[in-house]
């Protein structure tokens, strides 16, 4: 991905064996420029050799022109090192590489699988431990030491992603000694991607082969993107930052009425530029870099689709939500343990997108899936967030927030908190006599759940039958 230190390794590299290279070594930018133009300019301006334009009378292509400085190279004895830095469409170079074996080829690249015959060494983003060290040589080891935690976190945040760790370190090196990694930490969690420490903007020249801000690497990703894999990318910043399945993507993909081929066209480009990582022992399973995750999601504030997408995005999420039974088995947990964060991201910062039609369904969902488990402590907030949401929004007298009521009531009751889920049963019993009739289905079980409440209260010297019935 941008910004893991493709090109310093590769100039590491160069450096270290250079004496391994007595041909010389060829550097050039591969990136949107013309590789032939560049081979005969370095040939002209570094070797002094005067490239022929034509030979025996006849005009040479420039295919042929550098092959006759591959032919020509001087010295004309020794191994030569000829590095192509940012390589985006190895066709486009494959007739003007050497072919002698006197020439090896180094590139750098964003692409997997470049080519079958090219043997490839793939690069991650640093271990949390690396990141550390790397960190600590750029700010010194009494900044880091004061404040170990911080700059753990801070590593975290920036994804333990080499080119962001570099430019903040830089930027924090050259603050006054009392000017803290907690301060740091908050403005970029404040300013995200615009924060000037990982902004192009406040790159100085240096001996460190960053020349762009963070934002700015991934843009080059960005560019090279189909228009429609652009739109795909944008609605993959929805997801929580956490492993999501690929068939919800297609899932809100059909809600958008993108046809099939263009999320699988989608999936191919981004995992091929590593903008999305597959991850290993699932079958479907993808996660983002924190940092891109930040990107598309600028992006995703600038598209006309936004409020289609979180739409979408929150339809897929409500449908599994609506899948999870009041008592789901363990299998069934685990099938759906990966969507929780997903919906958890619904209810707290999509639920503007949610139908009125679906609004408790979210925070239901949640609660089934902790209340399966018994983890009534983790199911409480999502009921009480329920009530307050859907309160807000369709009123105080509307079915649905009776629905809330009692389904808070029967958590509390369950727990044996009696005097706490009495009052929300009364709540509850109320509207629905008052909007859906005293022989309605849910006003009778309320009613029912209610007085076996009071039972057990010894309100009543009869113990009556306990249903707690959940609703939805």
């Amino acid at each position: 991905m941008g910004g893991v230190g493709k090109t310093e390794l590769a100039l590491r590299y160069a450096k270290q064996h250079e004496a391994d290279y007595p041909g010389g070594i060829c550097w050039l930018s591969a990136r949107e420029t013309n590789l032939a133009a560049l081979i005969v300019q370095f040939a002209q301006l570094q070797m002094n050799l005067e490239v022929p334009q034509e030979l025996g009378g006849k005009q040479l292509t420039l295919a042929q022109q550098v092959n006759w400085c591959w032919q020509n190279w001087q010295p004309p004895e020794g191994l030569a090192l000829v590095v192509l830095d940012d390589v985006t469409d190895l066709g486009n170079y494959r007739e003007f590489l050497p072919t002698a074996n006197r020439f090896r080829v180094l590139i750098t690249t964003r692409l997997r699988n470049l080519d079958t015959n090219i043997e490839e060494i793939p690069l991650d983003v640093l271990l949390p431990e690396e990141a550390l060290q790397l960190l600590t040589a750029l700010v010194g080891e009494k900044r880091v030491q004061r404040e170990e935690e911080t700059a753990k976190e801070l590593c975290e945040w920036l994804g333990y992603l080499p080119l962001g760790l570099e430019l903040v370190g830089r930027y924090i090196a050259k603050k006054p000694p009392n000017w803290t990694l907690a301060k740091m930490l908050e403005r970029l969690k404040a300013q995200r991607l615009e924060d000037e420490a990982i902004d192009r903007h406040q790159l100085q020249q240096t001996l460190s082969t960053a020349q762009l801000g963070v934002k700015a690497a991934f843009e080059l990703s960005w560019l090279d993107l189909h228009p429609m894999t652009q739109r795909v990318a944008q609605l993959l910043s929805l997801f929580a930052p956490n492993i999501f399945a690929w068939k919800s993507v297609e899932s809100a993909t059909k809600t958008l009425n993108w046809t099939a081929s263009d999320a699988e066209t989608a999936n191919q480009q981004l995992y091929e530029r590593h903008l999305i990582q597959w991850v290993e022992d699932t079958e479907d399973g993808y996660k983002i870099h924190p940092l891109i995750r930040e990107f598309l999601k600028v992006k995703l504030a600038t598209s006309e689709q936004v409020d289609e997408l979180k739409r979408a995005f929150a339809e897929t999420l409500i449908a599994i939500a609506k899948t999870i039974p009041n008592s789901p088995t363990q299998e069934f947990i685990k099938s759906v343990k990966n969507a929780i964060p997903h919906l958890a991201e619904v209810a707290q910062n999509l639920i503007d997108a949610v139908s009125d039609e679906n609004l408790p369904w979210a925070f239901v969902g949640l609660s089934r899936f902790y209340e399966g488990q018994g983890l009534y402590a983790l199911a409480q907030p999502w009921l009480e967030q329920c009530v307050s949401v859907v309160q807000l929004r369709l009123g105080d007298e509307h079915p649905d927030v009776a629905t809330s009521f009692h389904n808070l009531a029967t958590l509390y009751h369950s727990q044996g908190r009696y005097s706490e889920a009495e009052p929300l049963y009364i709540q509850a019993l109320e509207i629905y006599e008052h909007r859906l009739g005293v022989n309605h289905p849910h006003t009778i079980i309320s009613r029912k759940n209610l007085e076996g409440l009071r039972s057990v209260r010894g309100h009543r010297a009869k113990t009556g039958k306990l249903y707690l019935k959940r609703f939805r």
